[in-house]
């Protein structure tokens, strides 16, 4: 890497992780596209401009701090990545923890009122979100920011007097996010400024008090509800007697008898919450997953056991073998080690609960986050004299962040066009909605949502049994439920159609509810057709698919 690219790695690395967070989003029908994309574009350009691998040695910042900069040809795990890294989740954290307090003491400020487009607006009151918009991913942010708090106080030896309220301030966008995964992230932070000795004493001493201190404002906002501000939102739930899993025990069983069911191939790569949908579960959650809120059994129920087994351990096995960083003399590289491990149990933590891997605002850094880990601990490191394979990864990498950028261009673009038809603005907005569904529907990476519009809006979907394809497999939802066992039933598959309605019937949704409510009105000789509720058993949910169901039509 020449002295001129990698002047520009370093903070274009910093804008790539730090500003795709703090976007304030897209809007109908995907929130946070927009967040996504400028991750997308962001990485882009740093692979781009500056790409990791260089032929000559890494050059790190200026004023890193003392024993940093390495040189080390061909490493990904270069001080001035991990340091960019570091800095752009710290940025990022701290924007968005200020943003979480406005968020949980004044819900109406931002958004669409004293400044629109600038702050999202919180989905509940009393619980701070960012501007990701899910406060356990403000969550993972924030501990994220954290771990970059701890790399630069240790590389630039921070006084307490800055990292102290640094740290203070962080934990409290966790509380205020009203986080259970939160506290458990606090405590294994806490965990590691308690057990990792190669800490300095304030750093570790700031990691120890985290969590104490976090309680300590936990109780201070269950006081600020009790003299009239907002309710502190774990107190609600506790009062609500919902499901403390809040349905995960629930879709991890059926997930289990999923992948006990297709235990080799699964069910296919992205058909988890098709197969789900339309395999009977009695016992089902309500709500309509599109994950299974558990990376392994992700991979388990999609792709199969075997496959899934292969995969994590491989995973594994690279980690293993860079596990001597973490124990290394040179204490940058053991730094680096270290914090980036501490990143990737964070994230693989919100991995077993959720699914903060499918957004690129989480996905890239993670992956920055394991090159440096590997790198680091010495797997994957070019040796030196291999000048030829870092121009040739140099290369790809550049070819990488070509594609990225245009293809982040593109779906702004495209994704314009299916907005226009949930949220209808300007000239484009006027035009009647079936141009504008139509308009939608040539987009190729946002289509299904145009389909979607098409099918549900039909007053005789039937005709329309083709479109449904795109939309069954993003999100299956109870009106696009009704739509398509409509449209089954038109075109005369009665047995197909009352099986969709059956499975309707487990989600016990107000829709569906609101539908089978003619069922209980109508005189017992004249029901409407999906109110028989005899089992339908002679289909699984490959039957239920619209290509399937066209097949079969055709023999």
């Amino acid at each position: 890497m020449s002295r001129t690219a990698a002047s520009f790695s370093f903070p274009l690395l910093v804008l790539a992780v730090a500003l795709p967070p703090l976007v304030v989003g897209s809007g109908t029908p995907e929130p946070v596209l927009h967040l996504g994309l400028a991750s997308l574009f962001g990485f882009g350009v740093w692979l781009l401009v500056a790409p990791p691998w260089s032929a000559g040695p890494s050059i790190a910042p200026t004023g890193v701090g003392p024993g940093h900069a390495r040189p080390s040809q061909g490493s990904f795990g270069e001080g001035s990545v991990m340091a960019a890294l570091c800095l752009g989740w710290l940025a990022a954290g701290l924007v968005s923890a200020v943003f979480g307090i406005v968020q949980y003491v004044w819900p109406a400020w931002g958004g669409d009122s004293t400044l629109p487009g600038f702050i999202a607006t919180p989905s509940s009151a009393g619980r701070a979100m960012g501007n990701v918009r899910q406060p356990n991913q403000l969550t993972t942010l924030l501990a994220l920011a954290l771990c970059g708090a701890v790399w630069w106080a240790q590389a630039r030896a921070w006084p307490r007097r800055l990292l102290v309220p640094v740290m203070a301030l962080l934990a409290l966008g966790i509380v205020l996010s009203g986080s259970r995964m939160g506290w458990l992230m606090l405590a294994m932070l806490s965990a590691w400024g308690a057990l990792d000795r190669r800490l300095r004493p304030g750093v570790r001493q700031g990691l120890m008090a985290a969590l104490p201190l976090a309680a300590a404002f936990a109780v201070l906002a269950w006081l600020w509800g009790r003299w009239g501000g907002v309710t502190f939102f774990p107190e609600a739930r506790m009062h609500s007697a919902s499901d403390i899993s809040s349905s995960r025990f629930a879709i991890w069983s059926n997930t289990l008898a999923l992948i006990a069911e297709y235990p080799w191939a699964g069910v296919g790569w992205g058909h988890f919450n098709f197969a789900w949908t339309f395999t009977p579960f009695p016992d089902r959650p309500v709500a309509f997953f599109d994950h299974t809120h558990n990376l392994v059994l992700q991979l388990a129920v999609e792709l199969g056991v075997p496959m899934t087994l292969v995969l994590l351990g491989t995973l594994g096995a690279l980690m293993w073998r860079a596990r001597g960083g973490l124990s290394a003399a040179d204490e940058a590289r053991s730094r680096a080690s270290r914090v980036a491990l501490m990143m990737l149990a964070l994230v693989g933590l919100h991995s077993l609960l959720e699914y903060p891997l499918w957004y690129a605002y989480f996905l890239l850094p993670t992956a920055v986050a394991l090159a440096v880990y590997l790198g680091a601990g010495g797997v994957g490191v070019i040796p030196p004299g291999r000048e030829r394979v870092c121009r040739v990864a140099g290369v790809l990498a550049r070819v990488a962040g070509l594609v990225m950028i245009a293809g982040a261009v593109q779906a702004a673009w495209e994704y314009e066009r299916v907005v226009q038809i949930f949220a209808p603005q300007g000239e484009a907005g006027e035009r009647p909605l079936s141009e504008r569904i139509r308009a939608g529907q040539r987009s190729r990476w946002f289509g299904h949502h145009a389909d979607y519009a098409a099918v549900t809006t039909a007053s005789r979907p039937g005709p329309l049994l083709a479109t449904f394809e795109r939309p069954l497999h993003h999100l299956v939802d109870a009106r696009l439920m009704i739509a398509y066992a409509k449209a089954l039933h038109e075109s005369g598959e009665q047995r197909r159609a009352l099986y969709v309605a059956q499975r309707l019937r487990e989600f016990r949704h107000p829709l569906g509810d609101e539908w089978f409510a003619a069922c209980e009105r109508a005189a017992e000789g004249a029901r409407p057709w999906h109110c028989d509720t005899t089992p339908v058993t002679e289909y699984g949910f490959e039957d239920l698919e619209p290509r399937a169901v066209l097949a079969a039509r055709q023999r």
